[in-house]
């Protein structure tokens, strides 16, 4: 996958506050991963192996029911299929083999950042933007 920086910016917002924070807390996450990677996870101990994980963990379950109860209360018409798409990505952040990532974390680390900046792209700036138009739309209607 291409190297990409996980810095926030204003255009990947999506206008919905508490998901645009909880946004940039995975690109905190990201940011994280990252520091390691530079160093060539030198020093890194199996506690902030841990903590990564543990974070995007509760990070996947949060967002995805934050989110979920969002699209459901304003009756998005891509809710099941959205609501899918939250299920693999968790289920994906549960599948990390945290024996295997203390034995080869640069390796490890480099396969979750992969991860993340896939559901950036795919995820995030696509379906998370056309939802969160929709949103935006149908509460302007209710005005």
């Amino acid at each position: 996958m291409f190297d990409f920086n996980f810095d926030w910016r204003p255009d990947m917002e999506t206008k919905i506050e508490v998901l645009d924070q909880q946004h940039m807390q995975l690109f905190r996450i990201g940011r994280d991963i990252e520091q390691m990677l530079r160093v060539r996870c030198m020093g890194v101990t199996e506690i902030q192996l841990l903590g990564i994980v543990c974070e995007l963990r509760d990070y996947a379950a949060y967002h995805s029911y934050q989110e979920e109860k969002i699209m459901k209360e304003a009756g998005y018409s891509g809710y099941e299929e959205h609501k899918k798409m939250h299920a693999v990505f968790s289920s994906d952040i549960e599948k990390i083999n945290m024996p295997k990532l203390k034995e080869n974390p640069e390796e490890g680390l480099k396969l979750i950042k992969n991860k993340i900046q896939e559901w950036v792209f795919e995820h995030m700036l696509i379906e998370d933007m056309k939802m969160a138009e929709e949103i935006r739309n149908h509460l302007k209607l209710k005005k």
